[in-house]
């Protein structure tokens, strides 16, 4: 990696630690990182010029640096990289008022590349295909096929929902995905942002903090009492969605992780449903559509 920093950046290093995927190195007391590129190499100008926004609104973040030949992504040993300047600052586990402040517009005119706002779209493509390759493995994943089908209907039940959302043209950046034990340097990386409305964030990390901290009603009271009725409409359908499942699901039929790990959050994951039915009595003054069999099912 310290001849391709070299060639791409006409930087001179020598003391370049490689961390599991990516490669830290300090030039001119500044730390930097190259990391590597997952994403569609399409999205790459948007995601710049994201990060360029965020830059000029004062925020801390990275910097991605560009190539001597003016590009964002270099090849190394077949695989893409991002050569960023690390912000100064101290990290640390993110909390509910990080996402908060996070609170950046952007002109979806700009953006469309990024924009993930279409949920029922993107979520009933994506059910289609899941449901498809599943059928075709037969029984090759046994614990999987005794779960799979509740997850769909879960996810079924969100995109049904979603038809109770007064969807608006306000966009904000946003994340691909959002874990309670995120750092915040990680929560700055361009590289995990997409264009979407605030509430993917709010819904995805309260989803987070229900499968893997301990918790009380009154604590998600706090973190809901700035939704309108709207709002909390979007959160519930983010807090649905089983991404949770279907993300290890994918590592599973992918990466072939031990599919026995899907228990993690089996165990776990009717701690939502129960704080579903909870958001549904404690503002039933806002008039927000139930989902009757969760009201059915699930007793204190």
């Amino acid at each position: 990696m310290n001849n391709a920093i070299l060639f791409f950046y006409g930087i001179s290093v020598y003391d370049v630690k490689k961390v599991k995927t990516n490669y830290y190195f300090s030039y001119l007391n500044s730390n930097y990182v190259v990391y590597l590129y997952e994403r569609d190499l399409n999205d790459s100008i948007f995601l710049y010029n994201l990060n360029l926004e965020l830059f000029y609104r004062g925020s801390d973040c990275y910097e991605i640096i560009l190539t001597k030949d003016s590009n964002i992504v270099f090849e190394y040993e077949k695989k893409y990289y991002v050569l960023m300047k690390i912000p100064n600052i101290s990290d640390r586990t993110i909390n509910y008022n990080d996402i908060l402040n996070f609170n950046y517009l952007v002109d979806l005119r700009r953006y469309s590349k990024l924009d993930k706002s279409n949920w029922n779209k993107l979520w009933s493509n994506k059910i289609d295909f899941i449901e498809y390759q599943f059928n075709q493995m037969g029984n090759k994943y046994s614990i999987v096929d005794d779960y799979i089908d509740y997850y769909i209907g879960l996810w079924e039940n969100a995109i049904s929902y979603c038809n109770n959302i007064n969807y608006n043209d306000t966009r904000y950046i946003t994340h691909k995905r959002i874990e309670v034990d995120m750092s915040l340097l990680d929560f700055l990386n361009p590289l995990n942002f997409v264009v979407d409305y605030k509430e993917r964030d709010y819904g995805d990390y309260i989803k987070s903090f229900i499968l893997k901290k301990n918790y009380s009603f009154n604590t998600f009271d706090k973190l809901l009492s700035h939704s309108d009725r709207n709002s909390l409409i979007m959160i519930i359908c983010r807090i649905l969605f089983p991404s949770y499942f279907f993300d290890i699901y994918e590592d599973i039929v992918v990466d072939n992780r031990n599919e026995g790990e899907i228990l993690d959050v089996v165990v776990n994951s009717n701690n939502i449903l129960y704080l579903l039915k909870h958001i549904f009595i404690k503002y039933n003054y806002l008039n927000i559509p139930y989902i009757d069999w969760i009201k059915k099912e699930i007793s204190y």
